[in-house]
Parts: structure tokens; sequence; C-alpha cells
């Protein structure tokens, strides 16, 4: 696949690696990293979990929206996104003129393992238990699968899968190691 340049968005479910991924990623492209819900959390002046508490997670979803479209005109960007972030269809139009999507695709036993107990992660005091968390894995794997470019995160390190993005994406030629 030949990418030209503009933005990577990495998508995914909780606890694949978006964050982790996606700042060494931007350091070895020498780009940028934008963690969409950092800007959420700084324009707001609380964390995501506050968001979800006060006024629901149907709010945050407009913030998240409105952020991406923000920040869809830099250029040179690795965004790292919410993952319920691509079952907007509105979404959808700005990722797939903005970015290379890119899903990091992750087993759900090892995501479990991940984020169980995180009590940073709003949706899971929400769907409490291992089966509620399946069912909303397993609702929105059909939309990171839309993703221009699926890696494998299982067993890989960040590095590795950095590596692989860049390669994917064509632009093992201004990756730094």
């Amino acid at each position: 696949m030949r990418f030209l340049g503009g933005n990577i968005a990495l998508l995914g479910f909780m606890g694949c690696g978006k964050t982790t991924v996606g700042r060494i990623l931007a350091r070895k492209l020498g780009w940028k990293f934008i963690d969409l819900d950092c800007v959420i959390s700084d324009k707001e002046g609380i964390s995501i979990a506050e968001i979800f508490s006060r006024f629901g997670e149907e709010y945050f979803r407009e913030l998240e929206s409105e952020a991406l479209e923000r920040i869809s005109h830099e250029s040179s960007t690795v965004v790292a996104t919410g993952g319920g972030l691509p079952t907007r269809e509105t979404n959808w139009d700005i990722l797939n003129v903005s970015y290379l999507t890119v899903y990091l695709k992750c087993q759900f036993e090892t995501l479990y393992k991940r984020i169980q107990g995180d009590r940073n992660r709003p949706l899971t005091s929400q769907y409490s238990s291992k089966e509620k968390l399946f069912e909303l894995y397993r609702k929105r794997v059909p939309y990171y699968e839309r993703a221009r470019v699926t890696i494998d995160t299982d067993n890989h390190s960040p590095k590795d899968i950095a590596e692989e993005i860049a390669v994917r994406a064509d632009l093992k030629r201004s990756y730094q190691r």
C-alpha cells in the first residue's frame, strides 16, 4: 500500500496499544503525536472518566468527533483515537479523507487482561463483566475492520508494531531507528 503523507489514525479496542504504539511511531517518523482523549480532556479541563460520569457517553462522543475534525487539518501526525470513535459514520468521513487508518488488531483475551480493573477507562465500569465487554468488543470489530491497514498486535512489541505500520504505509525511508 502506498501512502503519500498526511496523517495516520490508530484504531482498535481499548487496551490494544494505540497510545503506546502511536508515541513510538511518531517519534521514529519525526511526526507529531496526538492522543485524542488528551485533546478532549485538556479542552474540557476534566478527565475522560469525569466527562463520562457527569455528561454521559453520547456527550463524550460529540466532543470526540469535534476534536477529530479540529485536528484533521494537521499534517505528519499520528493520532491515537478512542476505541468508540470508528462507530460514528461522521468520523469515517473525516478518517477517510485525512488519515491512513490502521487497525491494531488484538485478541479479546489479551485486551481483557490489560484493561480489567482499570478505573481510568470509563467503559470498564459500565461494562462490568467480561461478557459485557466482549459484547462491546464484538460490536466494534466490524468498524475497526474498515481500516485501510490491519496489524496483528498479539505477541508483538510496540516497537515491532510501529515498524510494521511504517513498512505497510511505505514510510520506511523516513523511519529512523
